[in-house]
């Protein structure tokens, strides 16, 4: 474990959190310039990483990649809270808005499940690139027979 201050944090959260630092300042650069627009190309390479850096220590992969995006991809939610206020302000019946508000909520519950299952995928992918590497920076010649 890590100990930052009185926190203590697992080998997970810790190269979850080098990952996903590493993602979050081009994340929002690219949601800035164009929320309508969102590729998680950084994400991806997060959580790749994260994934790498954990496997390697015999962790999971899965796990760290899942949380590398999701502390990655919390830019992506700047679009949610811009729809959420072109909602509030277009003058509709109650009941219309409270039908959009629901349905913008569910397509920020949607972001998240994509972020999470891309990072996923993607921290897997980083394990096996580990793995295939071997524990010691080498490549494992066991595994090619």
């Amino acid at each position: 474990m890590v100990r930052i201050g009185p926190l203590q944090l697992t080998e997970t959260w810790t190269y979850a959190l080098v990952g996903g630092l590493l993602a979050l300042p081009f994340t929002a650069l690219e949601v800035w310039r164009s929320p309508e627009n969102i590729t998680l190309g950084a994400v991806l390479v997060g959580s790749v990483f994260a994934g790498y850096l954990i496997k390697r220590h015999g962790g999971n992969s899965t796990a760290t990649g899942i949380r590398a995006a999701l502390i990655g991809g919390i830019p992506a939610l700047w679009a949610l809270n811009e729809l959420l206020w072109a909602i509030s302000n277009i003058p509709n019946p109650p009941w219309f808005q409270a039908v959009s508000v629901g349905m913008a909520l569910a397509f920020g519950g949607l972001m998240l499940v994509t972020v999470a299952v891309s990072g996923a995928l993607a921290g897997r992918f980083g394990g096996w690139l580990a793995e295939r590497r071997g524990r010691d920076g080498v490549a494992d010649a066991r595994s090619r027979t």
